[in-house]
């Protein structure tokens, strides 16, 4: 029989996960009902899991995409990398979307975890440490070849198998530190970690904040550690929201990429949503130019974010993370502006006012870019030691961005 019913909790507010609400699963019509629970509209620290689709007041919502799942609660749940790992290291698969959020509860990014108990959330504690990663990064390649591994790697796979995206990853802890521990893959064609590193090292030097970055060497490879930032000493202080969710568009039309499936869409919500960092619509547009200049093809609405922060009590946009390059290819994730995902100047351009931006402004912020971007091998080679046979390999994929 499926669970078709469970508590929702914030882990964070307090010492114990708060509850939040209640969210039921119809596994035959795939339709999902949340409702906030009085205890929490009651609270004076209480706040929207998703301004836009799940509002702070009392009632019934219902949500009918994504397999009945709300967005914001899909966040805080595996995705592709995730679910192999549960589905490899439970003995009791998973057999509805319900499931996979109750298997991987505590283990994801943000704040939000789930019960079948209203009153049996506890706080999940990494004992993942630099030591162990030797044997993660030989573990991730079994995992992948769908071979056995040893339980010692099993129970340390464990705290990653809530953390989004399709490459091997896990969590570990480094003093009071929590870190998202990226691992390369055999059939990479350059070294990803090293890439990364580099990208998000120029990101930083472009204004752009960032995930901090660095990178690991084990005798088996290179790893790549990204700080969390919405942890502090094994807390949560952010709840997180993805633009996947704020922007939910299960099926995408080429129209749409003009202009709701965009990053000017996205620019609207900071300039709408989060005022007292009105600043980060501008950012917001540094990371779209920037991602074209890298060929972070890769931009899709999973790798952008918003976080509600408890002690500030505010949005803002997340700082940025998974800018790799990807390939040449500029069509993106998400658009850019009139002409959709196309990576051009003329199309960063078109829609400026959208980041609250004058032409002037934001023909100066592309030439910022574009002057520094020319550089890549040698930034690469100074952030990353990225080697030259991956910088020739790199040539064929990142672009050369035109006028039109």
């Amino acid at each position: 029989m499926m669970t078709s019913e469970c508590y929702v909790f914030i882990d964070g507010l307090e010492e114990k996960p708060v509850i939040c609400g209640y969210f039921k699963l119809d596994n035959q019509s795939g339709r999902g009902e949340f409702n906030y629970g009085k205890s929490y509209l009651a609270r004076s620290d209480a706040f929207a899991l998703d301004p836009i689709h799940l509002p702070l007041k009392s009632g019934i919502f219902s949500y009918s995409a994504n397999r009945g799942v709300f967005g914001v609660l899909s966040d805080a749940g595996a995705d592709s990398w995730g679910r192999k790992l549960i589905l490899s290291l439970h003995t009791t698969k998973p057999k509805n979307e319900l499931e996979f959020l109750l298997a991987g509860s505590g283990y994801g990014v943000g704040a939000l975890v789930f019960s079948l108990s209203r009153s049996a959330s506890k706080h999940k504690t990494n004992k993942n440490t630099l030591s162990d990663l030797a044997l993660l990064d030989q573990a991730k390649d079994d995992l992948l070849a769908n071979k056995t591994i040893s339980d010692e790697a099993k129970k340390a796979f464990e705290f990653g198998q809530s953390m989004g995206g399709a490459r091997p990853k896990t969590s570990i802890q480094i003093d009071n530190k929590l870190y998202l521990a990226k691992f390369n893959r055999q059939d990479d064609l350059f070294n990803l970690v090293r890439a990364e590193h580099a990208a998000m090292k120029m990101a930083e030097q472009l204004g752009i904040r960032t995930a901090p970055t660095f990178i690991h060497k084990t005798h088996t490879g290179d790893v790549l550690l990204v700080e969390r930032f919405d942890v502090s000493n094994g807390l949560p202080t952010h709840h997180f929201l993805s633009a996947n969710s704020l922007l939910q568009k299960p099926k995408v039309a080429m129209s749409d990429l003009s202009s709701d499936y965009s990053y000017g869409q996205l620019a609207e919500f900071i300039r709408h949503q989060t005022m007292q960092n009105a600043g980060d619509a501008e950012e917001l547009f540094k990371r779209m130019v920037f991602n074209a200049y890298i060929g972070n093809t890769d931009d899709h609405t999973r790798n952008h974010a918003f976080l509600y922060s408890f002690s500030q009590k505010n949005w803002r946009l997340s700082p940025a993370y998974d800018i790799t390059p990807i390939n040449n290819s500029k069509q993106h994730g998400l658009g850019f502006g009139d002409d959709g995902r196309y990576a051009s100047k003329s199309n960063f351009l078109s829609q400026a006012k959208r980041f609250g931006l004058a032409n002037s402004a934001a023909k100066n912020i592309i030439k910022e870019i574009e002057e520094y971007c020319k550089d890549w091998p040698t930034h690469f080679k100074h952030f990353a030691d990225v080697s030259d046979e991956d910088i020739t390999r790199l040539k064929g994929v990142i672009p050369e961005i035109n006028e039109d």
